[in-house]
């Protein structure tokens, strides 16, 4: 598959490979046992009906607690249908307990399992070594079934799959940073599971990664990781890539630069959730951002609590407005009901046989966008009277003290007596509640340590003795903390997330950062030109309470560093630089996270350095070329974090950057999945 990156081209090929698992069977009847988590990306690909006409499967049954009962059902009423199983175990590396037990109670004679895994996954070389049953190391999938049921015949296929577009095309998320539990890999629940998990999502990563690159024949030619495990991803990612490559592919890419000084460059940019934690606790601003925090926008991409699709492809409204700051959504709508109108009206004017034959056409699709228009409007209209009337979400307050606590408008005394307050009040949702006090530790680098106690204290008394264990997690996480747990890391004066009890890692409060990076701009209401007004915004403020995500921050100094030279240090080695560049960052790193070595840069292929660096022709061609940067993220992203790289890759193309943000993500984001520390993907 070389796609060139057409995202639609990624869908095609993991249904593709289902389906040609499916019919290498050669059954003529399938009951498709299916693990539950595997559901949502079932209904990303293709419907029921789709699937039973392209392969041999005409019934499906969920792994689940009554599996025992839907078998034997199934084959008692047809004796000729077959059983395939078909689990995604990347993240538990374990059998669902009740498949195991299934296994292990009916020692079926025949088992056909399909597995979710990628065509780089190196373990699946397993499957065909041709060895002594005795010698044989096996699969771990298939010692788990021997061990259930040892006499059975077991087959096991893989099914490869890439990263599906999400929300855009643009965007791909992996759907890794969730088990089947709910369970966060990167922030999981008990924190001495911590490195195993994010090692674990580190390698599903990098073969996630790897698999893309096969897939589009795709070279990176520079990366840069922001964050230890990012670092990790990346050099677990470019030994295995290496590893693999023959000596033809080798050469291939040793020329392929010095050849064509003109190639199209791809850039692979590498942070982790960690670096910026705040940014995710606080309340989104874009439509799909605010649908996602009210209603759950799953990984199918529709609005759980609304059975809703929002289908980017199909649905034109949609793909014009998620990313809009939800103020600007009136004024559109306004505008497009006021065209789908004038179209309506043109057939009036229509005096000719052929100007009539053309508006009958065109009535169809008149009506579908009708009927989108009617769907936006309405849901635009439930989440206004959500956030209005639902006093649980006390929104305008919330979003206010969000501001306020960042612009540091409020002292430490008012600030606490404010959410005091609030837990005292008793009306608003316990999620919301901890996600503004997280804020408040955060900004402050920790929470006075009697302070500390009192809002513990009043959160056991209002919301139980459980949400310990969460407020626990979140201490581990760096999110809740005293002045004693950071004086504490400070002493210890060891590097980013080295330290075995908890995670800090801002060194300094939240005002000096935003000062340095500029993530809480000035508007300049005098100024018409420069006003930031929703639907046409100049900063990208937009997406939050006029705050800058900091990971935007840091991802533009990558390319532009006009705001460090205004606000952090005059003298920079660039201004605009067409290649991603750490240089002199160093000072900023230090200060914002307590170690210069938190970011790495590495050119991939050495020969490309001297050109890179030395050839200004080379640089000033590449500003004009559209070369592909891949964002990736480890530890989620949320909606409008998207929304404002999107926004930053139109900044840089007012500024003859021309790049192509991919955005590669394990998993989406919110302020409640933060807090909550888990996510339980359902499918309707």
């Amino acid at each position: 598959m070389n796609t060139n990156w057409n995202s639609k081209k990624f869908d095609d090929f993991s249904k593709e490979s289902l389906y040609k698992v499916l019919n290498s069977l050669n059954y003529n009847e399938i009951v498709l046992v299916v693990q539950q988590n595997i559901f949502t990306s079932l209904n990303s690909l293709f419907t029921f009906t789709e699937l039973t006409e392209n392969t041999s499967v005409t019934k499906i049954v969920t792994i689940g607690d009554q599996l025992e009962t839907d078998i034997k059902d199934i084959l008692s009423s047809s004796p000729n249908m077959n059983p395939v199983f078909l689990i995604d175990v990347r993240l538990e590396l374990s059998l669902p307990t009740q498949l195991y037990e299934f296994f292990k109670l009916y020692h079926l004679p025949d088992i056909k399992v399909i597995f979710t895994s990628w065509d780089t996954q190196r373990t699946n070389d397993l499957l065909n070594l041709q060895v002594d049953k005795q010698l044989r190391v096996s699969h771990f999938i298939h010692s788990q079934i021997e061990s259930a049921t040892p006499n059975s015949e077991i087959t096991l296929l893989p099914w490869n799959v890439v990263p599906m577009p999400y929300i855009d095309a643009d965007v791909l998320n992996c759907n890794l940073l969730y088990n089947y539990n709910g369970m966060n890999m990167y922030y999981p629940k008990m924190v001495s599971m911590e490195s195993a998990t994010r090692n674990i999502l580190i390698d599903n990563m990098a073969n996630s990664l790897q698999s893309l690159l096969k897939n589009t024949n795709t070279v990176i030619t520079q990366s840069v990781a922001i964050g230890e495990e990012s670092k990790k991803l990346v050099h677990l990612l470019k030994r295995r890539i290496e590893g693999r490559r023959s000596s033809d592919e080798k050469f291939e890419v040793e020329t392929m630069y010095n050849e064509n000084k003109n190639a199209i460059k791809t850039d692979l940019i590498v942070v982790e959730r960690s670096i910026d934690p705040l940014t995710p606790l606080l309340t989104q601003l874009t439509y799909a951002g605010i649908l996602d925090d009210l209603y759950d926008l799953g990984a199918d991409e529709k609005l759980k609590d609304k059975d809703i699709a929002l289908k980017f492809r199909v649905d034109d409204i949609w793909e014009k407005l998620k990313f809009l700051n939800f103020g600007a959504l009136g004024p559109r709508l306004n505008q497009m009901a006021k065209d789908l109108q004038n179209k309506y009206d043109s057939r009036h004017n229509a005096d000719s046989i052929g100007e009539i034959k053309q508006f009958v056409d065109s009535l169809g699709s008149l009506q579908e966008r009708q009927r989108l228009l009617k769907l936006h409007t309405t849901l635009s209209s439930d989440v206004l009277h959500e956030v209005e009337n639902n006093d649980s979400l006390q929104f305008n307050k919330i979003l206010d003290l969000e501001q306020n606590l960042l612009l540091d408008n409020i002292d430490y005394s008012t600030s606490l007596d404010i959410i005091l307050g609030l837990i005292y009040e008793e009306e608003i949702d316990s999620d919301k509640l901890i996600r503004v006090i997280c804020i408040f530790s955060l900004c402050r680098n920790g929470i006075k340590d009697k302070d500390y106690d009192t809002i513990k204290k009043e959160l056991i008394e209002s919301f139980g003795i459980e949400i310990c264990f969460q407020l626990e997690r979140l201490a581990y996480a760096g999110l809740f903390i005293n002045k004693s747990m950071f004086v504490s890391f400070q002493k210890e004066k060891k590097s980013f997330n080295q330290i075995n009890d908890i995670t800090l890692v801002w060194n300094k409060e939240y005002k000096y950062i935003s000062k340095w990076l500029d993530t809480l701009p000035e508007e300049d209401s005098d100024n018409s030109e420069n006003h930031n007004v929703p639907t046409n915004p100049k900063e990208a403020t937009f997406a939050y309470c006029g705050v800058i995500p900091l990971l935007y921050r840091l991802i533009q100094s990558l390319y532009d560093r006009s705001i460090m030279s205004k606000h952090f240090a005059a003298q920079q080695p660039f201004i605009i630089s067409a290649q991603p560049d750490l240089s002199m960052t160093e000072d900023l790193y230090e200060q914002i996270f307590g170690n210069a070595k938190i970011a790495e840069s590495i050119i991939w292929n050495m020969d490309t350095k001297i050109t890179a660096i030395k050839s200004p022709v080379l640089q000033k061609m590449n500003f004009h070329n559209n070369d592909k940067v891949l964002i990736t993220f480890l530890g989620g992203i949320t909606l409008s974090e998207i929304a404002v790289l999107k926004f930053l890759q139109e900044k840089l193309k007012a500024k003859n950057v021309n790049k192509r943000f991919i955005i590669i993500s394990d998993g989406i984001i919110n302020g409640t999945r933060i807090i909550n520390g888990n996510y339980y993907r359902t499918s309707k």
